[in-house]
């Protein structure tokens, strides 16, 4: 009797060790905002404002302005052409949007992301200020901040390294250099946040290619 109800215990514990590790694999690797991981859906606060009622952080920019001085920033970092996304976003909370700008051209992206840099208006265009490498779509703007500034929440990843979605927190100085560095977002409720750059397909579709 003694063996029967042994074994018995030992497969009970058995199928609640495998349920455990089956709920763990599922929720590893998963984003922010009780997302299906980097490559399931997200899931954004109400409406495309984020939070009900709140405004948005998504902004205009001089786009002519702008381009001129991406094109310029091009030319200095001495990088071929190529197609790159802008999104004018109040990172900094001042009323004037920076332009944030995802580059998808071959010269700025490896297998782990591309570059993600931020131009800050100055009255006679728009200065490169922060760059990120390893970023990949969506790019969401957080409702968090840190010393002032929007938290910024991408995909990062892919080839050998494991797609993550991560939070990048401004420190005073910048945001983070390179993404694939970063604590990955976890988070049990939806993201409050816009997002910024959409990944291919829409809003709502896989960050990793």
């Amino acid at each position: 009797m003694r063996s029967a109800l042994g074994k018995r215990a030992e497969i009970v514990t058995a199928l609640l060790l495998a349920a455990a590790l089956l709920t763990g694999c599922r929720g590893s690797g998963s984003g922010s905002g009780g997302s299906a991981g980097p490559n399931g859906p997200l899931q954004l606060d109400s409406g495309p404002h984020g939070v009900a009622g709140a405004p948005s952080v998504l902004v205009p920019v001089d786009r002519k302005l702008a381009a001129r001085d991406i094109e310029n920033y091009r030319i200095n970092k001495k990088r071929a052409k190529g197609p790159y996304k802008l999104q004018g976003v109040d990172l900094d909370g001042d009323g004037v949007g920076e332009a944030l700008v995802l580059f998808e051209g071959k010269d700025w992206c490896k297998s782990t992301g591309c570059s993600l840099a931020i131009f800050k208006a100055d009255g006679r265009g728009y200065k490169p200020v922060f760059r990120t490498v390893s970023v990949k779509p969506p790019v969401i703007v957080s409702r968090e901040e840190h010393q002032g500034w929007r938290d910024l929440i991408v995909t990062s990843g892919g080839g050998r390294a494991p797609t993550r979605r991560v939070v990048l927190r401004f420190s005073g100085l910048g945001y983070p250099r390179n993404a694939m560095l970063e604590p990955e977002a976890q988070s049990s409720r939806p993201i409050d946040g816009q997002v910024a750059v959409a990944a291919p397909g829409g809003p709502n579709a896989p960050g990793a290619p």
